[in-house]
């Protein structure tokens, strides 16, 4: 249960504003939690628009299901000449009917929780594609572990996302670092570029500049 939700913290905040009226004093509750969240969607809006800025028209680009990929897809939007192969339905939907888009989803079974098409028929539509660039996402990385994630199906379609792709972007927010989360995806050394945000402690950002990927930072 969120610390602000529980019995004893809402009987606090009640009389602590009693007490501050009877004084003329004004009080504020702030969800410390809630502010962490929302900067942490500010961080990934930035990094969405900095990946995007790296799609040039004839682009042929791999979009990958996750917590960057919509605002990833509403940032290309205003791009024209490009061809978006994709595994999201949030990615499919937004960029659905966009005028100078060719749109490809690559089929397959949905999963609820991540809105993502994983499975057989996914995996091998994908086979048959070749990207200029990926944009990935992932939700664990650590540098002796590499890229993870929680869910086998999304690993396996992640996984042949990397084939597919001559470039691999990998988009991350600092939250998602140094998390192993259950199941490798592949070692970090299949990312050419990383974007992620101002947030990242530098003695990672070091280690991931020796292992010869491109840091960008926003």
């Amino acid at each position: 249960m969120p610390f602000v939700e529980h019995e004893w913290y809402k009987n606090l905040t009640v009389l602590l504003q009693k007490h501050a009226e009877r004084y003329g004093i004004g009080v504020q509750i702030i969800d410390a939690d809630q502010n962490v969240r929302d900067e942490v969607e500010i961080r990934r809006r930035q990094i969405a628009s900095k990946a995007a800025s790296l799609v040039e028209p004839g682009d042929v680009v791999l979009i990958d299901g996750g917590p960057i990929a919509q605002y990833l897809a509403k940032e290309l939007k205003e791009k024209k000449e490009i061809t978006v192969i994709t595994n999201s339905v949030v990615v499919f939907d937004t960029l659905n009917r966009t005028p100078g888009i060719t749109l490809i989803s690559t089929g397959g079974a949905v999963r609820y929780s991540s809105q993502a098409l994983v499975g057989p028929t996914a995996e091998g539509a994908l086979k048959e594609l070749r990207a200029d660039k990926l944009f990935l996402m992932v939700s664990g990385i650590a540098l002796d572990f590499g890229l993870s994630h929680h869910t086998i199906s999304e690993v396996t379609i992640k996984q042949a996302m990397i084939r597919s792709a001559r470039e691999v972007i990998l988009l991350a927010d600092h939250t998602a670092f140094g998390a192993q989360t259950g199941i490798q995806v592949a070692p970090l050394t299949v990312v050419h570029r990383l974007v992620t945000d101002d947030a990242l402690a530098p003695s990672i950002r070091l280690e991931i500049s020796k292992a010869g990927i491109q840091l960008l930072i926003v």
